[in-house]
């Protein structure tokens, strides 16, 4: 439905826009570890046996978000500096930016993530 009636799109993770892009920016060029996993977890039309990858982990408390990144407990590629720090926002373009600390000004246009 998304791609159907947006031209941009904002991906919410505990009341913060992770990331933010056209719709070629998002779909295409996926940058955020929440917005991966929210596309891995789209059941499979083609198969309808082909099981969800779920998120591991739940939402946190909104009233008690941890100190660094929110997505932080439940990401893949979560790194020390996620539990202390909030991450900045990087820009690929002009229309697509990423709140994440695997992302910086050198590597955000591959999609080349810093190293763990």
């Amino acid at each position: 439905i998304v791609a159907e009636i947006c031209d941009e799109v904002s991906v919410v993770y505990a009341g913060r826009v992770i990331e933010h892009g056209t719709l070629e920016d998002i779909f295409k060029n996926t940058r955020h570890p929440y917005t991966e996993g929210l596309f891995n977890s789209l059941p499979n039309l083609e198969n309808r046996q082909a099981e969800l990858k779920p998120i591991k982990g739940l939402m946190p408390d909104p009233s008690n978000l941890p100190k660094g990144c929110a997505f932080c407990p439940r990401c893949e590629y979560a790194m020390e500096i996620c539990k202390t720090q909030k991450p900045p926002r990087t820009y690929r373009n002009d229309t697509h930016y990423v709140e994440c600390h695997l992302y910086n000004k050198d590597n955000i246009h591959e999609g080349k993530v810093n190293i763990r």
